[in-house]
């Protein structure tokens, strides 16, 4: 790759708001290879450009994500960049997004395998909702969340679906993401992803309260490379909240307040024109 094309590459990713001039000599020193292949890469660099156009909205990183998840993720030429940033430390430092609300020891103790959880969930309701500075990524709100934990061959996986969009509406294709599941200790569900942009990435759900057989609380945080995200949601069986009982709910309100989180002030999901079977 000419010295011209990587100074017209560098300058376009440094226009597009992705990175800072110090990030852009890490790239130019450590993943001129890869950044040259994307360049080219006529997928990559639609997903670069999608990622440029979210600069400086109240949504980047949820913008962002989106087009990782859209465009780049599978795209060999976009991963292999992404990682070889990561490697050499030419990611640029992020705050987290939203805080890590519990651990191991606030889990429901009485839930020790994960068949006990096995099957379908719809989030239906959610803190990290894109609100403010702090829970800015949205995870907790994309449109038709659904998960579905199933064991297979080698071990337990949860089938996750969604798409992106806001307000119960779609505004991509459905995305699929299949990590693998353990449960390392009682409540507490560890998902390992072999199937996102940047590796490795893990995610661990504690599950707070399940006080009804169709209704949990979970509290969840991640890790990878670039970013640590946080969350927590509620999880039903159904679309909705429908069919949440009057005790669950109190239940629910005391362990969102314990956490620190307002029940009122949640996002709520209604899954109903979702997919028939996600």
């Amino acid at each position: 790759m000419g010295s011209s094309m990587v100074n017209m590459f560098l300058l376009s990713v440094l226009c597009m708001g992705l990175a800072s001039a110090q990030d852009l000599g890490c790239i130019a020193l450590h993943c001129s290879l890869q950044m040259g292949v994307c360049v080219l890469d006529h997928d990559c660099r639609l997903t670069l450009e999608c990622m440029g156009t979210c600069s400086g909205r109240p949504d980047e990183a949820q913008c962002q994500f989106e087009c990782e998840m859209t465009l780049g993720n599978g795209n060999k030429a976009f991963i292999s960049l992404l990682q070889c940033m990561a490697t050499h430390g030419c990611l640029p430092e992020l705050p987290p997004d939203g805080h890590c609300l519990a651990g191991p020891e606030d889990t429901v103790q009485e839930i020790q395998t994960i068949d006990q959880v096995a099957g379908d969930w719809w989030v239906v309701r959610g803190v990290n909702c894109g609100q403010d500075s702090t829970w800015s990524g949205g995870y907790d709100w994309y449109p038709c969340q659904h998960e579905r934990y199933l064991v297979l061959e080698d071990g337990w996986i949860n089938n996750t679906t969604y798409c992106g969009g806001k307000e119960d509406s779609c505004t991509t294709d459905m995305i699929v993401t299949i990590p693998h599941a353990t449960m390392p200790s009682p409540g507490l569900i560890r998902l390992d992803y072999d199937d996102e942009p940047l590796l490795p990435q893990v995610e661990k759900w504690h599950i707070v309260s399940r006080p009804q057989e169709d209704f949990m609380f979970v509290m969840w945080c991640g890790t990878n490379p670039a970013l640590d995200y946080n969350g927590a949601f509620v999880l039903s069986r159904g679309r909705t909240q429908e069919g949440m009982t009057e005790d669950t709910l109190l239940e629910f309100e005391a362990v969102a307040a314990v956490h620190g989180v307002s029940w009122a002030a949640m996002c709520v999901s209604d899954n109903s024109a979702c997919p028939e079977d996600p």
